[in-house]
């Protein structure tokens, strides 16, 4: 198993640096998927307080990317095969309703922000900073999640976002690709500020179902190694 090394965090006070550098290592491999978090180690390493490091981890553990079990610990969540194909399955509900949802609601200031959260994810992409390619795509797909009345909608999605973090960052690791080579999210934009909502739909499924074989292939052979251990 890999020895993740962190740099000293300063400022004590700072829970959204520890949770940034957490969730970097865990979207960037450094923390496999099963793997205990050593609050001992980070916390020494980061020169941080057991309390902010705790704070950090149930941000975390929210998010969806890490698991806590009573009296084991905090551990990156698992990931199989059905877990992806729950996700993808839920994932296309929320995306159609959102779509439905937000059509009517589209103005200006809708477009003008969609258009901004797009561009950060091109220059994501530009950089080849992976943790930031996959926070500003989600922020992308967010918007509409956000941009209608519908809290109970929002609080679902993002709950599965934390998940999907995850399954973006594996498949990255799958194709042995530090980020996507292009942007992929040009027609999703331009259908989502056009006038056919049947296309928009339509499209969304594809988008979302791009990557899914070959990630839930990839779960599949980690879940053959697991058990092979």
């Amino acid at each position: 198993m890999t020895r993740t090394e962190f740099e000293p965090i300063t400022d004590t006070t700072r829970r959204a640096e520890i949770v940034g550098k957490l969730r970097r290592a865990i979207l960037t491999g450094q923390f496999q998927p099963g793997q205990k978090v050593n609050e001992l180690r980070i916390s020494e390493q980061m020169r941080v307080s057991r309390a902010p490091l705790r704070e950090a981890i149930r941000e975390l553990v929210q998010e969806g990317l890490l698991t806590n079990v009573p009296y084991a610990g905090a551990s990156v969540i698992d990931v199989t095969a059905k877990d992806i194909a729950d996700a993808y399955s839920l994932h296309h509900v929320l995306e159609e309703f959102a779509i439905e949802r937000v059509w009517p609601l589209r103005d200006e200031t809708f477009l003008k922000e969609l258009d901004m959260r797009h561009e950060a994810v091109k220059q994501a992409t530009i950089a080849g900073d992976l943790t930031r390619q996959i926070e500003t795509a989600l922020k992308l797909h967010s918007l509409i999640y956000e941009w209608v009345d519908h809290p109970l909608l929002l609080d679902t999605w993002q709950r599965l976002a934390g998940r999907l973090q995850m399954y973006f960052a594996l498949h990255q690791q799958a194709r042995d690709e530090a980020v996507p080579a292009v942007d992929m999210h040009e027609d999703y934009v331009r259908l989502l500020t056009g006038d056919d909502i049947a296309a928009a739909k339509s499209y969304a499924h594809e988008h979302i179902d791009w990557d899914f074989e070959e990630l839930v292939a990839y779960a599949k052979s980690l879940e053959e190694s697991g058990k092979k251990k």
